[in-house]
């Protein structure tokens, strides 16, 4: 009957960030090793403390599966002589394997014959299988920084002191760093020191609950935040909740305790941010706020292992913050002697990257692209160039050199405090929008600008001087910086042409440093692809995203949005089968063809009609597409061409041997074609309108009535994107 195994490893208290990668390791290690014993078995998860990594596998069955493989071996020519007598290559194959050369058997194989054996082995009993594996399961556990200690040579995370482990109701006896397993755990450190004996493991974690040890990581962050909750509407205010500071609590303490602390009102005058950082990133410290409101209040919760004396604990707490509290407000005062535009000379002595030059110069890039930047929006230039100055100034100040998670932060409050006009201060902070893959981008356009120029700059520069991201290593963020660019554009409240803003951009920088401006275009015009792939994709079928990328020729992030409505509409057509076939066959036949079809080769019947059809629609749709109205192109397109296009195909041969007249046709499909592929190349869609991903940007409200026209003055809104919403509508 299967059973379930147990596997705890008691150590030293182990590090926060030790436990959530151990945790995160040992169930993969443990499929692995078990599937390469052939032992099957159910779902396999980790829980742990401080002071336990734990192992559970459900369902272990009482046996191993037989074996029963074929080996192979040399190919038969080298196994076998002409004479057929077995070579040095087939008996020592044999040989290693425990056979004759007369039990080896050819058989056949893609790459030939090849001479083969057939192992078979009974099962062993689990047990027996899991003694000799679980200790290498213990050793396979790896640690940025391992320990060694006594006289032992086994390296690990802290020194174990216990090992635990059951299979159903049997101990499995193994040693590991000198110590033997067993079934005796132990409790809190403090308030149950003592052995704690394990009969089944279906009774291990509520022995261990009784032993004030919530082992499961969920279970004790659950009761922790409930606690935190509770204690901070008993001190009259309302938790700020933090995942890191929930996670980093959970990974510190066995059982959690939650003690309440204070500091000096006067602290409060600092910006709620300081307060915030010191409590977080030096005590792990919980703030509070008033009910309902953003105001900070002069208390405070922490996270202990144990009740303890929580009077002195307390006091030791409020004691230490308030040191840390003093020395923040000793910075801020500080900083404040100078003001930011002090502050900005000071940037040249800033390294940005060795061959990039110092942070001074970038700042200098980033103030000379807000002319480029702002002529896309209707924005201050003045405001823009006021920010751009002023967005990293506050690097220099003591501060941010303590807590580098406030820059921009700071830099803005400083701003407000000096007297700069609210939107460039506001951008000192917000440039750095988004800060996650799916964070808010900035909203207002001296913000965006700002930021839009700081990542542009770096990509430049980076890809400009080959340091490119490969693989996972991207030390300059730079797929993130892409993506805030994408993002930036397609969300917020300005568009981005990215191929006329890389080549202004490269021409700030000092050219003899970097590698020729069009290889630094065409290695970001690949790069932003990618990126506008993985981000579209959430949001548009491929097929869609791709078409639409063929034809965008790596400029307005808002006319490829604008292209993507204006197809996404086309789908939802009753034309759109049909188009997408004829598309296809005239791409596929026409593609290379080059210059206009003349009439007079030109047969009465369904090749005059398309042609004539065409010429009349050929003007209007060029029209709408001066003007970026792909969606009443395509509209048009549509209604017009479908039925002339599917007759020309049903009556016309079009590959007939008289060259003269072929190749006249195979020019009015190509031109068609090229037309169309001016919007997207429909050639690539799916003849079947796939469904559209959820979260798709495109509202249901764009499509159009089979029998409505769609003028150009009508045309949709790019996808999501309201232009008004921010006050800075786009310039035509």
């Amino acid at each position: 009957m299967p059973e379930p195994l147990l596997l705890e490893i008691g150590t030293e208290e182990l590090p926060a960030s030790f436990l959530a990668d151990a945790l995160q390791q040992l169930p993969e290690l443990a499929r692995e090793l078990l599937a390469a014993e052939r032992l099957d078995h159910g779902p396999a998860r980790a829980m742990g403390t401080p002071r336990r990594l734990t192992l559970w596998v459900d369902d272990v069955r009482e046996h191993q599966r037989d074996l029963r493989e074929q080996v192979l071996g040399p190919a038969k020519a080298l196994a076998f002589d002409t004479q057929g007598r077995p070579t040095k290559a087939g008996t020592g194959f044999a040989r290693r394997h425990g056979r004759t050369a007369s039990e080896l058997e050819v058989v056949a194989t893609p790459k030939g014959d090849y001479v083969a054996i057939e192992r078979r082995a009974p099962g062993r009993p689990a047990g027996d299988v899991l003694v000799g594996l679980l200790g290498k399961l213990c050793g396979a556990i790896s640690f940025r920084k391992s320990m060694r200690w006594g006289t032992g040579r086994v390296a690990f995370g802290r020194p174990i002191h216990w090992i635990v482990a059951l299979l159903g109701e049997h101990e499995l006896r193994f040693s590991f760093a000198g110590v033997t397993a067993g079934r005796y755990t132990r409790g809190h450190r403090f308030l149950a020191p003592e052995a704690v004996r394990i009969g089944h493991p279906s009774a291990y974690v509520s022995a261990l609950r009784r032993a004030h040890v919530v082992v499961d990581p969920q279970q004790r962050s659950d009761v922790m935040l409930s606690a935190l909750r509770a204690s901070a509407e008993q001190a009259g205010g309302e938790l700020i909740e933090d995942a890191f500071l929930l996670s980093e609590c959970a990974s510190l303490v066995e059982e959690p305790h939650v003690l309440c602390g204070s500091f000096d009102a006067r602290f409060l005058g600092l910006p709620s941010e300081v307060v915030v950082a010191v409590l977080r990133g030096h005590q792990r410290y919980f703030a509070l706020r008033a009910p309902g409101g953003e105001q900070l209040l002069a208390r405070y919760l922490t996270v202990a292992n144990s009740p303890g004396d929580s009077e002195v604990v307390r006091q030791g707490n409020d004691r230490v913050l308030r040191a840390r509290l003093a020395d923040a407000e000793f910075f801020v005062a500080e900083d404040r002697k100078l003001t930011l535009s002090e502050r900005v000379e000071k940037l040249d002595q800033v390294v940005f990257q060795a061959k990039l030059g110092s942070v001074g110069d970038k700042v200098r890039r980033i103030i000379a692209l807000q002319s480029e930047l702002a002529g896309y929006c209707e924005v201050d230039l003045e405001r823009c160039r006021q920010a751009a100055r002023l967005c990293k100034a506050d690097l220099t100040t003591a501060i941010v050199g303590e807590f580098p998670e406030l820059q921009g932060v700071m830099g803005s409050w400083y701003a407000k405090h000096e007297g700069v006009e609210a939107s460039a201060a506001r951008a000192i902070q917000d440039h750095y929008l988004p800060v996650a893959a799916h964070g808010p981008v900035a909203s207002e356009a001296v913000s965006a600008c700002v930021g839009v120029a700081d990542r542009i700059d770096t990509l430049v520069g980076c890809f400009g001087i080959g340091l490119s991201p490969s693989g996972s290593a991207d030390p300059y963020a730079l797929r993130r910086a892409a993506l805030g660019i994408v993002r930036t554009a397609l969300e917020g409240p300005i568009d981005v042409r990215l191929k006329s803003l890389v080549r202004r951009t490269y021409g700030l920088h000092d050219p003899g440093s970097l590698a020729p401006c069009d290889r630094v275009v065409s290695e970001l015009d690949r790069f932003f692809r990618a990126r506008l792939r993985a981000y579209l994709g959430e949001r548009h079928t491929g097929d869609v995203v791709e078409a639409c990328l063929a034809a965008w020729d790596f400029e307005s992030l808002e006319d490829l949005a604008q292209r993507l409505s204006a197809v996404e509409m086309l789908r939802r057509m009753p034309e759109y089968a049909a188009l997408t076939v004829a598309f296809k066959r005239s791409f596929n036949i026409a593609a290379e063809v080059q210059g206009e079809a003349r009439r007079d080769l030109m047969e009465p019947g369904a090749e005059t009609v398309l042609a004539e059809a065409f010429d009349e629609l050929r003007p209007r749709v060029e029209r709408a597409l001066e003007i970026r109205d792909y969606e009443t192109a395509l509209v048009q397109i549509a209604r017009e061409l479908r039925q002339p296009i599917d007759h020309f195909f049903d009556a016309v041969f079009v590959m007939v041997d008289d060259a003269a007249v072929r190749d006249n046709r195979l020019r009015l499909l190509a031109s068609i074609a090229r037309l169309v592929t001016r919007v997207a190349h429909l050639h690539q869609l799916s003849p079947t309108a796939a469904a559209v991903p959820a979260s798709t940007a495109v509202p249901a409200s764009t499509a159009v009535p089979a029998a409505t026209a769609v003028p150009a003055a009508a045309a949709v809104p790019s996808a999501g994107k309201d232009r008004t919403r921010h006050g800075s509508r786009r310039k035509p």
